[in-house]
């Protein structure tokens, strides 16, 4: 999930005829990158904010991952994940043969309405973060992006049902 631009998203809402809404922007673009990944039948979740989309980022959420795979003691992670060009370089790839509890299922090509986190985690955090919402800083955005997983992660098993 990525923040921005500026900072703001409009989303679609009813208005009083004749009425906008005014959602001031601070000039520039900045964002911030969210990789989640979800653990079924559990529900749980792990995520990881960055100021970059890369595999180098990626490969510390994978190791995030293993980590809380391990902490429970799960004996594989099957990731289903999509196309996107750091999700394949020859490093994340090197990584994923090196972490044999990790398994890789490749989502189809231009179909992210088959990827839950996309439904389950993406939409809602972009609804209650970003849309129709004026921050005057990164600072603020990355304030309320851990208070939505908090919340999000008290009600998850009602939301992902």
């Amino acid at each position: 999930m990525k923040h921005g631009p500026n900072f703001t998203r409009v989303e679609a809402g009813w208005k009083q005829k004749g009425k906008e809404d005014r959602i001031d922007t601070s000039g520039f673009s900045k964002r911030r990158n969210v990789f989640v990944t979800l653990f079924w039948p559990k529900k749980r979740f792990v995520y990881n904010i960055f100021e970059k989309r890369r595999s180098k980022e990626f490969k510390k959420h994978l190791s995030n991952v293993i980590a809380y795979a391990r902490r429970y003691k799960m004996k594989k992670v099957i990731l289903f994940i999509d196309h996107a060009t750091y999700h394949k370089t020859k490093n994340v790839r090197k990584f994923i043969r090196e972490h044999t509890i990790l398994k890789v299922k490749f989502l189809p090509k231009r179909a992210p309405h088959l990827n839950p986190v996309e439904k389950a985690v993406n939409a809602p955090l972009k609804s209650v973060v970003c849309s129709n919402r004026s921050y005057r800083n990164m600072e603020q955005v990355m304030k309320n992006t851990p208070t939505f997983f908090r919340e999000y992660r008290k009600n998850s098993y009602t939301r992902l049902n």
